[in-house]
């Protein structure tokens, strides 16, 4: 085992990370600063959609939802997921605390801070297209376009889904596995954490799916 492999808590042991710099923050402490910030996402923006008025009428549960999960997408993608994009090659020494978030969660994926090309350029395209269509379809929602709405939610949905398929793939296929060998971080970080990008975005192009085909039918009886 080299020197490197020995002073990091990464997976496979034989990886080496130049010049990786532990965080100083707890385990726990990292996650309450990401989940504090997530659910402050959350009930902002359900709390603000539920304040929205159409002709009158408030929007409906699934649209709020809808809306409230598009932002949270945007989000993560254009500021959390830029962050990464950005400090690709210095992440394992960064010291500040989004830096040290990365470095929690790469316990379940050391291909985050390895510098793999695959996991750059899926982050890319999540970044520059899926981020954008997802502040697109929640836009679409507050407005009730629905014909933006939908066809910005399912692109956004399929690139999800087509994102994760290789994300979740090339992992189940590598030679050896990124992720610890604790529960917390197979099933805790690498599946139970990504598995909404899985459920909602399959549930969301069904839906504009179903809308698109409905439009197009009636548009042909006409």
């Amino acid at each position: 085992m080299s020197v490197a492999s020995q002073h990091h808590p990464y997976f496979p042991q034989s990886l080496e990370l130049s010049g990786y710099t532990p965080p100083t923050q707890t385990p726990l402490t990292l996650v309450l600063v990401m989940g504090s910030g997530l659910g402050a996402v959350l009930v902002g923006t359900y709390a603000l959609f539920s304040r929205q008025r159409i002709c009158g009428a408030a929007l409906g549960l699934l649209d709020r939802l809808a809306a409230t999960w598009f932002v949270l997408c945007g989000a993560l993608h254009c500021v959390y997921e830029l962050y990464y994009l950005l400090h690709f090659r210095t992440l394992a020494s960064a010291e500040d605390v989004l830096a040290s978030t990365w470095k929690e969660y790469a316990k379940s994926d050391s291909r985050y801070l390895a510098q793999v090309p695959l996991v750059f350029a899926l982050e890319t395209i999540t970044v520059t297209v899926t981020g954008p269509l997802c502040l697109v379809a929640a836009h679409a929602i507050w407005n009730q376009s629905l014909g933006q709405r939908h066809i910005a939610q399912l692109s956004a949905s399929v690139l999800h889904l087509y994102s994760v398929a290789l994300y979740f793939g090339t992992e189940l296929i590598a030679a050896e596995s990124g992720c610890r060998p604790e529960p917390l971080y197979y099933y805790g970080y690498f599946i139970a954490m990504n598995a909404p990008w899985v459920v909602v975005p399959l549930a969301l192009a069904i839906q504009s799916t179903g809308a698109i085909c409905h439009a197009m039918q009636v548009a042909k009886s006409q």
